[in-house]
């Protein structure tokens, strides 16, 4: 016989086969269909600003004094000023009066721990969570991503007068912690759950905002990016909210001091959510509706307002329960446990999310590919002209080098025209200064011999003037070539020599001095020769590297190329895949309306078949999946 409890069970069943039947026809948008069964209302926001203090309230601790005794174990003794929470915890009572509960599945826990739910003493509790920290300083967590959150019980001893609230809430660890690590660890752990979650609460210093929101981990996950625009998803609660100049002012402005008529607590909670929207919108922030801004005094700063103005925290304390109270009916409307089921009805949306961000990324991965090819190409055109350029100059080098040396040939013959002085009386002292006077003649000659073979020759290296020292050069090679003995007449008839001896001498010299002048000559030249063969040497090494230069370019731009085709014809597939995904999606309300009307079918036809309080249960049955098919598609 059907009973109420089996018939509890098969409640969802037929949503899990329409999200079954989803899941099999999607592709690559597995985390628009993850749901938690576990909390779905995420607390992000930055580390030291009162995250945990919130849900310590929204739970219903009350109390100061009992706050700040639940928060001693749950900070693992982190020092104030320092991230406390070191794992994702979900927050809970216990349902004891002393003791806490730890529970835990074991994917991700501390050394030595197994999976189950524990029993601790506040110490023991805080040495548990402290195992989740490691390193020198406690920054790195030991945690994996994937691994399901903490359960953590409350002591009954730190609930207030007030209800308990049920909430399925759990906390992340603080986006900016203090080392690389932990934050590292942190944008992590969002990432896995930001797609998981119905319902976001940032929770942050209200002059920090801005900066918050701006986080890539934030701006770059789909299922944040959209916290302006998707009011329902997101509440923003702002800490140390009231203490600030800005507002103080705002407040005196639209109601006058505490305690005036205007102060009723609705007004303030207006005129307090309406200076924060516009708060956002002086930082160039989305509009936010001001019904989900929450500005609050909580933890340390209301005790810190409560020292410094007892007075305006008096006025504004019923303003920050009020705000509270309104904060914890809208967690609690998603802490519903069938919420995981209900949320069905926002696959399409979250499909939408996932395919709008695979194209987001998609267009900047090909804008970047686009960018890297045309930076390729441009490198690959110059490295095109470097080589052109360097090919030009080896090879006017080495027609530099080639015409020099021919230049340097036709220099070994160059005539060396050589205008001798007149025959004078050769008789003592005139043999020398006839001697002299051919002398200066050779080296007129030579000099005019270079002048006129540096002028056949276009070589800019080759030197304008012949050697500096050609004058004694030619000097010292006529002495050598002539011979001249320098003894007087009286000696030369004594020898038996005379003037003419010498004078054939002298003419001898001619014979001879041209190829001497033209070594001279050609050894002046070729300190050109040095210069031109290092140039040579130097534009064939320019080649060289210009040629290896060019073969890089061209390898790294066809891998340009093909890594941007690669991207376009990856693009084109995910459109495709993107287009049959959307088409999926949108028939989610007519995939569940099939699945409940077979399900209710199902029962109906049972019932017929039934009698008694069996066939009563089936149509109960019945009329509750059509009821929770209205649910889920209002």
């Amino acid at each position: 016989m059907t009973k109420s409890a089996d018939l509890d069970q098969l409640r969802w069943s037929w949503s899990a086969e329409a999200v079954a039947w989803l899941r099999a026809r999607l592709r690559g948008v597995d985390e628009a269909l993850e749901q938690s069964d576990l909390a779905h209302v995420m607390v992000l926001g930055d580390s030291q600003v009162g995250k945990t203090t919130l849900l310590l309230r929204l739970l219903g601790v009350t109390d100061p004094e009992a706050a700040a005794e639940a928060a001693v174990p749950l900070r693992a003794g982190r020092g104030r000023g320092q991230s406390a929470t070191p794992v994702p915890i979900r927050y809970q009572w216990s349902g004891d009066p002393d003791r806490w509960s730890l529970a835990y599945d074991g994917s991700g826990d501390a050394p030595g721990e197994h999976p189950g739910t524990a029993w601790l003493t506040s110490e023991q509790l805080k040495k548990r969570l402290r195992s989740f920290r490691t390193g020198a300083t406690g920054d790195r967590l030991h945690w994996e991503a994937r691994a399901r959150p903490l359960e953590i019980g409350l002591p009954d001893r730190f609930a207030g007068p007030d209800r308990r609230t049920d909430l399925r809430v759990f906390d992340l660890p603080g986006l900016h912690g203090a080392g690389v690590d932990e934050r590292e660890a942190a944008r992590a752990l969002l990432a896995v759950y930001a797609p998981v979650v119905d319902h976001v609460v940032f929770v942050v210093s209200a002059d920090q905002f801005a900066e918050m929101v701006r986080d890539p981990a934030i701006t770059e996950n789909p299922f944040l990016l959209g916290w302006g625009d998707q009011a329902h998803r997101f509440s923003l609660v702002f800490t140390r909210a009231f203490s600030g100049d800005s507002v103080r002012r705002h407040m005196h402005a639209v109601l006058g001091e505490p305690g005036d008529p205007g102060w009723t607590r609705d007004r303030v909670v207006a005129a307090v959510q309406e200076h924060y929207a516009e708060q956002l919108l002086v930082s160039e922030l989305p509009l936010v509706a001001p019904s989900a801004l929450f500005p609050v005094e909580i933890g340390e700063s209301w005790k810190e307002l409560l020292d410094s103005d007892p007075y305006y925290a008096e006025a504004v304390a019923p303003v920050c329960d009020e705000l509270l109270r309104r904060l914890s009916d809208t967690l609690a409307r998603y802490s519903d446990p069938d919420r995981r089921h209900l949320a069905a009805s926002e696959i399409a949306a979250r499909v939408e999310m996932v395919v709008r961000n695979n194209v987001r990324r998609r267009e900047k991965a090909l804008g970047t590919a686009t960018q890297a090819w045309r930076r390729a190409k441009q490198a690959h055109t110059e490295a095109l002209a470097f080589v052109e350029r360097a090919q030009a100059a080896a090879k006017a080098a080495r027609q530099r080098t080639e015409a020099l040396r021919k230049r340097l040939e036709r220099l070994a013959e160059w005539p060396v025209v050589y205008v001798r002085p007149g025959r004078p009386g050769m008789k003592g002292s005139l043999v020398r200064a006839k001697q002299e006077e051919e002398r200066a003649a050779w080296t007129e000659a030579a000099r005019r011999a270079w002048t006129h073979w540096r002028e056949t020759t276009e070589e800019p290296e080759v030197p304008r003037q012949p050697p500096h020292d050609l004058s004694t050069r030619i000097r010292e090679a006529y002495d050598e070539l002539c011979g001249c003995c320098h003894l007087c007449e009286r000696w030369k008839r004594f020898m038996g020599e005379g003037p003419d001896r010498c004078y054939e001498r002298m003419t001898d010299v001619g014979t001879r001095m041209p190829a001497r002048i033209r070594t001279t000559l050609r050894e002046h030249a070729d300190s050109t020769t040095a210069r031109v063969a290092k140039a040579e040497a130097d534009a064939d090494q320019q080649r060289t590297v210009a040629s290896r230069y060019g073969g890089h370019t061209a390898e790294a731009l066809a891998r340009a190329v093909a890594e941007l085709d690669e991207l376009l014809e990856r693009a084109s597939e995910a459109q495709v895949e993107d287009a049959a995904n959307l088409t999926v999606a949108r028939s989610v309300r007519a995939i569940h309306s099939e699945r409940n009307e077979s399900y209710v079918h199902h029962l109906l036809d049972r019932a017929a078949k039934s009698d008694g309080d069996e066939r009563s249960w089936l149509v109960l049955a019945a009329l509750r999946g059509i009821h929770d098919l209205n649910r889920m598609f209002p």
